[in-house]
Parts: structure tokens; sequence; C-alpha cells
């Protein structure tokens, strides 16, 4: 509403000469409407100071937490030593994420500061609209200079205007004749005055504010420059870190052997220093003297923590199995539930419940949050394992399943617990590869005399567990103790992703065998309109969810599987760079002269459109047969019958159509995914229609008749004759048409050569075609006779077909009559209307029925005859 009258204020004050002096003066008003404005605004001007002092304050106290913060993380950075690899990799990430968080949500210094030059630029404008209206004033009193709108051209223009106005006051004050220009009556003077005041104090409020602002902006600006020089630190000090791990490695074990008392010597005095009460004492005291304090103090308590959370599940553990004591005795459950169950039902509660207490302290960036992470992760594992042998194996199996899985959930827990204890690079020189020899002897020993006990995939889990400890032993040996883990680690998170995966097919397939195939049975005693294998169209409809899991959760949990499990291992090691730069990262990747990429293939657009390849193609089935469903019922429908017979609706066009959109959708979001440009994609469009010529063109024809084909013309089913070929549609697509030949010989016929060649469509809209035998009887015989005995005998052949249809149409029969005279007999023709697809089948056994019933009743069927004359002439006869 201020902006409106500012405005109307400017375009009055341009056509001031052709007003006239009133009291309905539309200057007057607008004048008293921009004071009243004003006043309102003036009046709630500490309401606005309030409000802009309480942003300032939000906005000043989140200013000086990140600059806290980034103080505190710079210490952390600088002060890590180098030896001590899991320190190093938590602080390296906790800069790098605290950076990107910074900005992701940076403060609107800019936003805010442009806001406010805004107003104090309106409020400018404003007043110095106000000041130059007749009588303009001279200046504006209470405003520094700065604060003051000029407008150069405009002010020598207004300089000419007001020695004018002098003038015209001065004639018109000598001589009453001369008219005056507008002039503002002493009450217009006084609103103006007033909101000229009006504004001069909230463009001041404003002003002030927006200089409390730039202040910390430049605060915030220095922050932001000291935290970035932190992140490209730690940026390069990150990539150094992973070259050491994967490719320096550490000390080899053979070479600690040979020197053991020195690096044992290095190992106990790292471990004193990292976990020592003295070191905890000081990093208190340094916390109380306002000095800076690493994260030494929390290490301190590292081990402490370990045996409390062990304690804890310990006691969760014992009150799961106590809470479960009434529950197993109730009546259902007590049958259901067998007794060596019991405990690992116990167990499995115990690390839901203790996952749950914990899940809350487990949220933050502290090194006890993160062990407590840790821990959940070892819980997962845990609980994994457990469901999956819960579900699948009989209760009697369940020790000897156990027994399977203890080397690896022991090997777990020793990983998970050096992460969580962030032991020394020394001390896990020393003690980790002796710890995995004896690790992967235990597992060897069980998979030699456990694996023949169990089921087949915990056999192979089994397996493939030695082979991974071992792998990681040895790369362990050899002094990469890092790498070694996190392959253990990523293992871990795998086997715990299949065996949740092979519960759900468990599940399933009890779920087929209990449920669904009941139903099924059930459900196709009622599908009576079609036969064969139409009916698996109507099954859509029991099978949808089991189809939905078979086909698309679990090949997509697969493949998405060895993506997170590989993120879940590497941010267990605090590595969530290197996993960026493995699964985001493009590995092809080609750019254009501007460096804007142009095709870019990644793991993660594989993984994506692998997993909506899945999706899709369920689509397909479900859009098809939703579709064909709906289709029958329309048929049934408009021709009032009970039954379909088979191909004898024309689905052809519909299931390309759908088929086309679905794929088409596909492969946009291919070319969107992979960055291909579609400019380029024009290009070659264009050097197809230019270069490919005739080849194009016939492709194009063959599409479009390929289209006509399957819009009516044809079905699959239909029988055609083409060239010399008989045969049955058995597939319609966009370039040609497959005919399925007497000969039971496949012929592909182009959609462009059956239009050029104008095939015949024997059962187009009447599967019925005219089916013509002759036979001819010796001159002199009763063809009435003969017409009622073929009559008779081809009565046999009015039988039905597989589907139930009358193999000769029954409203026409069969007739016989005279087709002409021959030479040595009377043609005798036998016609009926056969179904098409019968057509060689019946006309062989109708010949034959023809022919015996002719000679069981004495009737011949002669030779061809002919009449020989000789002539002979008198030479002859000498």
């Amino acid at each position: 509403m201020l902006k409106k009258h500012i405005i109307l204020l400017l375009c009055l004050f341009i056509t001031l000469p052709s007003f006239a002096t009133n009291n309905d003066d539309p200057l007057s008003n607008a004048l008293k409407e921009l004071r009243r404005e004003l006043k309102q605004d003036y009046q709630q001007m500490s309401i606005t100071k309030q409000r802009l002092s309480d942003n300032y304050d939000s906005q000043h106290q989140k200013m000086v937490g990140i600059m806290k913060e980034c103080n505190e993380l710079s210490l952390k950075l600088y002060s890590q030593k180098q030896e001590f690899t899991f320190d190093l990799s938590f602080t390296l990430e906790k800069v790098k994420r605290e950076f990107k968080e910074f900005e992701k949500d940076k403060m609107p210094y800019n936003r805010i500061v442009n806001n406010l030059d805004l107003e104090v630029d309106r409020y400018a404008r404003l007043i110095e609209t106000l000041r130059r209206l007749p009588p303009e004033l001279d200046t504006v009193y209470g405003l520094h200079d700065s604060l003051i709108y000029r407008n150069d051209s405009l002010d020598l223009q207004h300089l000419v205007s007001a020695t004018q106005l002098e003038q015209t006051i001065e004639a018109a004050t000598l001589n009453d004749s001369v008219s005056m220009p507008y002039i503002l009556d002493k009450a217009g003077q006084q609103n103006r005055d007033s909101c000229i005041f009006y504004a001069k104090e909230l463009m001041k409020m404003y002003f002030e504010s927006k200089s409390i602002i730039v202040a910390d902006s430049i605060h915030y600006n220095e922050t932001y420059m000291r935290l970035k020089e932190s992140y490209d630190y730690a940026s390069d000090y990150y990539k150094l870190l992973q070259h050491r791990i994967f490719i320096e490695g550490q000390t080899p074990w053979t070479t600690i052997i040979f020197h053991f008392n020195q690096y044992w010597k290095l190992a106990k005095f790292d471990t004193k220093d990292k976990y020592s009460l003295e070191t905890t004492l000081a990093s208190t005291n340094n916390i109380n003297n306002n000095l800076p304090s690493t994260e030494n103090n929390e290490y301190s308590y590292q081990i402490v923590l370990v045996f409390l959370l062990i304690v804890i599940f310990l006691l969760v553990w014992l009150i799961a199995r106590i809470l479960l004591i009434p529950v197993f005795n109730i009546k259902p459950i007590k049958s259901k539930v067998a007794k060596q169950q019991k405990p690992y039902f116990a167990l499995l509660l115990g690390a839901i419940i203790f996952a749950v207490l914990v899940t809350g302290a487990s949220i933050g960036d502290t090194i006890i949050a993160k062990a407590i992470s840790l821990s959940n992760t070892f819980i997962w594992l845990l609980a994994a394992i457990i469901t999956a042998l819960l579900i699948r194996l009989k209760p009697e199996q369940l020790k000897k399943g156990i027994r399977i899985y203890r080397p690896t959930i022991f090997t777990a827990l020793i990983v998970i617990g050096c992460r969580v204890l962030f032991i020394p690079n020394s001390m896990m020189n020393i003690f980790f590869p002796p710890c995995l020899i004896i690790l992967f002897l235990w597992q060897l020993f069980t998979c030699l005399r456990r694996t023949k006990e169990v089921d087949s995939s915990d056999r192979v889990f089994s397996w493939v567990s030695l082979a991974v400890t071992g792998a990681a032993m040895i790369i362990a040996l050899f002094g990469y103790i890092f790498a070694s883990l996190m392959i253990l680690v990523w293992w871990y998170f795998q086997m715990a992703a299949i065996l949740t995966m092979i519960t759900i097919w468990h599940l399933m397939v009890k779920y087929k065998e209990k449920r669904m195939n009941p139903r099924i049975s059930q459900y196709l005693e009622h599908i009576t309109m079609v036969s064969g294998q139409d009916k698996k169209t109507y099954l859509y409809r029991v099978t949808w969810f089991y189809d939905l899991v078979k086909e698309v959760v679990l090949p997509t949990m697969v493949l998405t599987s060895l993506v997170l499990c590989l993120n879940l291992a590497m941010n267990v090691f605090d590595f969530d760079d290197l996993y960026e730069n493995l699964f985001n990262n493009p590995f092809i990747q080609f750019t254009d002269n501007d460096g804007e990429s142009v095709f870019r293939i990644s793991l993660y657009s594989i993984i994506l459109l692998s997993s909506l390849f899945f999706v899709f193609r369920y689509l397909n089935h479900a859009i098809h047969s939703i579709w064909q469903q709906n289709r029958y019922a329309k048929y049934l429908k408009k021709t009032q019958r009970k039954t379909i017979h088979k191909d004898e609706v024309n689905l052809s066009l519909g299931n390309s159509i759908i088929s086309f959109i679905i794929w088409v959708i596909y492969a946009v979001i291919v070319v969107l995914t992979l960055h291909i440009p579609t400019g380029s994609l024009s290009l070659v469009a264009g050097g197809f229609s230019a270069g490919v010529g005739l080849a194009l063109k016939d492709i194009i024809n063959n599409f479009i008749y390929g289209i006509q084909l399957m819009s009516g013309r044809l079905k699959i089913g239909d029988w055609i004759e083409c060239d010399g070929i008989r045969g049955k549609v058995t597939n319609i697509n966009y370039q040609t048409t497959q005919v399925e030949t007497v000969n039971n010989t496949t012929v592909s016929f182009l959609n462009a050569s059956l239009f050029a060649k104008n095939f015949t469509n024997l059962t187009k809209g009447n599967p019925y075609e005219l089916l013509k035998l002759s036979v001819g009887v010796a001159y002199g015989t009763d063809v009435q006779h003969v017409r009622e005995v073929i009559e008779n005998a081809m009565q046999v052949m009015r039988t039905k077909d597989t589907l139930g249809r009358d193999i000769v149409e029954p409203n026409k029969g069969i007739y016989v009559r005279i087709a002409e005279f021959g030479d040595s007999a009377v043609e005798i023709m036998v016609k009926q209307y056969v179904l098409a697809s019968e057509h060689i089948p019946y006309t062989d056994k109708a010949k034959e029925v023809i022919y015996n019933a002719l000679n069981e009743n004495g009737i011949t069927i002669p030779f061809p005859q002919r009449d020989i004359h000789v002539i002979m002439n008198a030479k002859d006869l000498d």
C-alpha cells in the first residue's frame, strides 16, 4: 500500500500544472493517506525494532556457535597424531562434514542486507519526492549525507523549475491576472512535513539494523574462510591417509616379529598416552582453565564405555528372558515355539531393546556417539543372523546353525571393538594379525567339522567367511591392517544383507505354498471364460504381491546391497569421501568444448538404471495383465457370451502400445541419467534420415504397416494365405509378421510385403472358409443316390475342435452338387464351410470318408476313358 502511494505521488508531481487547487485534490488526499500509513509504521517501530533485534540475536548466536565449533575443529584437526589413524580419520571426516553442512545452511546475510538496503533506498526516495513538492524544501534536517537520495540531472532541472516558480510567484503578486501553478496549502505542507519525519525515522532504524548485520557478516565470512582453510587441509590430508592405508600400508608383521621389543615399547607408550588417567586429568584441567583441549578425555572413557555397553546388553538380555517367560506360556504361542528356540528369541528381543535404548545416544559427532553407533552395527549383524536362523531352520537345527556363525560373530565383535576403542596403529600392528590367524583357524575348523550338519546356504556362508577372513589375514600380515579391517566389516554388512534377503525369499516361498497356491487353484476353477495361457492373465490379481517381491524387490535389494554395504563399511572408518568417489563419481565421462559433461557412467547410474529396469519390466507385465482383463470383459459384454476362444480378441496393438510407452519412458530416464545430450540425439536422427535413405524408408514403411496390421486387419491366431503360403499368424511386431505354415515351418513376412502381395485373411470376421472336394462317378449313375450316400457318410465329419467349436459350419452344413460333365465321369462337388485351422486334417479325412462310402454302395469311380478311332486307307491295306 505504501509503495502504491509513493508511485501516485511521483505521477501527481510530474503532472502538477494540470491540477487546480481545491479541497478534493487527489494529491492532498494521497498525502493524508500516506501520513496515516507512515504514522502507523512509526508507532509500530518499537515492535519492528524488537523483531529485527530478535532475528539479529538468533543469527548472532548461531554465528558465535559456528565460530566456536570452527575453532574447536581446527584445534582437533591440527593436533591429531599421524600414528592414530582411527582418530585422524574421524576428525578429518568431521571437518569435511561440518564444512559441507556450513555451506548448505549458510546464513543469508547477503539477502538480509539486500532487503535492508531496499528499505533504506525506498524511504530515501520517498523523502526526496516529498521534499520536492512545491513549495520545495531546501534540505531535510537530521539525515546524514550518505542517506540522502540524489539525482544530478533531476536536481538541475528542479533548480531551473524553482527559479521559474519564484519568478511566477513574484509576478502573480504584482499582477492578479497571472495564473498560479499548483502549490501545497498549509494543511498539505503539514502532512508533507509529518510524512518526512516518519519516513526519516523509519529509514534510520533500517540503516542501523543494516550496520549491525554488516558487522556480523564480516566476522561470519572470516569464519567461513577459516573453516574452508581447514576443509582444504582435511581434504588433502584425507587423500594422503587413504594412500597410506590402501597403497603404502603399515609395518609388515614379519618386521614387527624381528624387532618386537622396539614396536612393543612404542605400542605401550601410545596406549598409555591415549587412555591413561593422567591424560584425562590434564585434559579436564585444560577445560577448567579455558585452554584448548583435545578429545583424549573422551578416549580415556572409551574402555569404561565398552564394558558399560556390554553390561547393559547382558542386563537387557536377562530382562528379555524374564519378560518372555509368561509370553511363552500362552497356549497359542506355547504350541508354536519350541524349547530350543526360546533362548534365541530372548537374545533377539534383547538386541532389539538394546538398539532402541542406545539409539538416542548414537546421534551426534562425538566419539562416544560414534562408539554407540558402531555397537548398533554389531547388534544389527547379530539380529540378522538370529532372525534368519529362527525363520529358516527347524528347532533341532538351531544350535548347529549358531555354531557355524560363532567365528564370524566373534570376529565382527573384535573388529568393531577395535574401531570403538580407537586403538592406536602401533598396537593394531602387533595384536591384530595373530588375532586373525586364530580366527581363521577357528573358522577353518568350523567349516570342516560343522558344515555337514547345516543348510546349504549356511554352508556357503561359512566357506565364504573363511575365504574373506583368510584374505584379510594375508593382507594384515603384509601390513595393510586398516584395509583388512574394511574388508571384514564390508563382508559382515554384506552377509547380514544377504541373510535378510534369503529370509525374505524363504518367507515368500512359504507364503506361496500355504496361501497363494490354494488361492490360485481356487481362482482357476472360476476362470471359465478363457483357457490355456490366457488364464495367467487373470492370475495377476492373486500373484501380484509375490511377483512384485520376486521380480522387483529382491533383485533391487541384491543390487543396492552391494553399494549400501560398501557405504556402511566405509562409514565405519569415516571414509565417506572414498565411497563418494567410488559410487557417485563417473568412471566413464565425456565432455564438450565448454567442459560440460555430455555423457557419464557411474556406479550409481548403473545401479539405478538396473533397478529401474526391474521396476519397468514389472509394470509392463502388470499393465498388460490389467488391460487384457478389461479387454476380455468388454468383449464378453459386447458378444453376450461366457467364453472366449484362443486368439479371438485382438490384443496385438494394445500390447505393443503399452510396451512402447513403458520402454520409451525408461529410455528417457536412461538419457537423463547418463547425461546424454539430446542435441546429439537430434543430430544422429537427422543423420539417419539424411544418410540411411531407402533403408530407413523401408523401416518406416514396415513400422506403419505393422501398426495398421495390429489395429485390426490381423491378429495372432488368424489364418492367412500369401504368395502361395498358408499358415497361422503367431507374432506381429513393428517390422515383420511371423506365420507358422501347415508344414510346421515358420515364415516371416515383412509387413510391407503383406500389403504389396495382397494377402488373404482366411478368418477375418469368420473362422470358416469354403472347402470344395470333387469326385467323379460313371455316366448313368443315379446322381440323387450318390448325393444321399455322400451326405450321409459326411455326417461323421461334423465334430468339434479342441476349443469346442463346430468344425463344419452348422448353419450351412454339407451339400452335394454336380460340378460338370467330364470326359470320363460326372464330376460331383462336395461343398462345406470348414474352420480354417482344421482345413488340412479335415480334407484328408473327408476324402477317405467319401471314397469308402462310394465303394461300400457299389458306386463306380471310373478311370479316365478315351475312344480311339483307327482310319485305314487302301495303301495301308496293301
